[in-house]
């Protein structure tokens, strides 16, 4: 490491990096030793009821009773943290997130008693947020031992909306604004930069390397290999092609849940010679519209440059890369770089629904609603199970007023994602 590299590691005397599990010890200090690798922080600590069994060089290994479940969590966060905390600021992680670029640190977050990504479901202003990797005052941690604070899983929702109006007026405590907080993690909603850190199992796809993937799965306790986020990613990393990875976490899936009937098709698909698309998907007619939503016919699209490199079709790790290059873009709001990699993700993979969905997302950015439209709905053909495409799809609908239609697409998402709340209705 260079000096210049080495200077630019963000220094935190002022924060203690801190992780609490008793589920995944093994992953949550694998967080934790990431995390100490791209910031200098003023104490680090690991709190498990399994602590002898492992080391860490500069954490400090607290013991504490076994915590069995996520309301036991959310008492011992909420409630008892604070006695482990000697600096000004926490920043607490998990096993499932983790910093990923240091150089996004802003002086600015310590302003603040609370910051966490922001959540997609709620569509007031208490939307600060996930405390999977979240920052953390001590004033906060003190202030959460108050004797009308009581309603406590999960612990996150108790500080960032039961309790935040009582915090704010009777301990002073700054939440961060979503902009700061996005600025500073992501989870369920796409970033727009490059946060500090981010949340979530079913993002690994694009934050884990691959020659790691087997270990981190082998390591994981089989009741978050049988969760819903577990499962999006075995999903995720289909809809990229990345059949290697997929093949690693639905195998460790069907270990788990043998019954899965979801996985064991998915397992078949891969060992097919279009792998990763259902067989009753896989042809597209020369004369069918092209999926990219260009209006055309297939062969006069897409398809001509296909057929053109039908002898030299990339593979599907270099499909991937694209993709997740594309994504990038998107994000960074480079928007013509971005359709220009969701284009030819397509004309190797023009059923790669991912790509399908987010070029329906640029279209709609572009004020183009009924290209918008028609990619969503093509993806919805392909992915009927991803919460994510109806509420896209509906929310095209909706600006185009056609509520009852928008409405439909809500009801959907909800049966697949319980926890999604529906926008309202503006009509003007």
């Amino acid at each position: 490491m260079t000096d210049p590299q080495i200077k630019s590691i963000p220094e935190l005397p002022s924060v203690t990096l801190c992780a609490v599990d008793c589920l995944n010890p093994a992953l949550a200090l694998r967080a934790l030793d990431i995390c100490g690798l791209q910031c200098n922080f003023g104490d680090v600590i690991f709190l498990s009821d399994r602590v002898d069994r492992f080391k860490l060089a500069g954490c400090r290994m607290i013991e504490i009773p076994r915590i069995g479940s996520v309301a036991e969590y959310s008492r011992f966060v909420l409630k008892e943290l604070g006695q482990y905390c000697n600096t000004e600021h926490m920043l607490l992680v998990q096993w499932d997130g983790y910093i990923i670029n240091p150089h996004s640190w802003r002086p600015e977050f310590l302003e603040y008693d609370y910051i966490g990504a922001p959540w997609n479901w709620y569509q007031d202003n208490h939307r600060v947020g996930n405390g999977g990797f979240s920052l953390r005052s001590r004033r906060l941690l003190d202030a959460l031992r108050d004797e009308d604070i009581v309603d406590l899983e999960p612990e996150d929702e108790a500080i960032g909306r039961r309790y935040r109006t009582l915090l704010e007026a009777k301990y002073g405590i700054r939440f961060a604004s979503e902009e700061v907080a996005e600025a500073f993690s992501y989870e369920t909603i796409a970033p727009s930069d490059d946060p500090f850190g981010f949340h979530g199992l079913f993002h690994m796809w694009s934050i884990m390397p691959q020659q790691e993937l087997d270990g981190f799965v082998a390591a994981m306790a089989d009741s978050s290999v049988a969760s819903r986020a577990y499962l999006q990613l075995c999903r995720n990393y289909i809809e990229l092609g990345c059949l290697e990875e997929a093949a690693v976490t639905l195998n460790r899936r069907m270990q788990v849940v043998p019954g899965d009937s979801e996985v064991r098709e998915l397992l078949a698909a891969l060992s097919s010679p279009q792998a990763g698309v259902p067989p009753m998907l896989a042809t597209l007619g020369r004369n069918d519209p092209c999926p990219c939503g260009s209006g055309k016919e297939y062969q006069f699209c897409c398809g001509a440059n296909q057929e053109a490199q039908a002898a030299s079709t990339l593979p599907a790790g270099r499909i991937s890369f694209i993709l997740h290059n594309a994504m990038a873009h998107h994000h960074a709001g480079r928007l013509a770089e971005a359709e220009a990699g969701y284009r030819q993700v397509l004309e190797h993979r023009p059923r790669n629904t991912t790509a399908l969905q987010y070029l329906g997302v640029l279209s709609g950015q572009r004020g183009d609603d009924r290209r918008a439209r028609e990619l969503n709905r093509r993806a919805l053909d392909l992915r009927s199970y991803l919460a994510d495409f109806h509420i896209n799809l509906g929310k095209c609908l909706r600006l185009k007023g056609r509520i009852s239609e928008a409405r439909n697409c809500d009801s959907y998402a909800a049966a697949i994602r319980p926890d999604y709340v529906p926008e309202y209705d503006n009509l003007k």
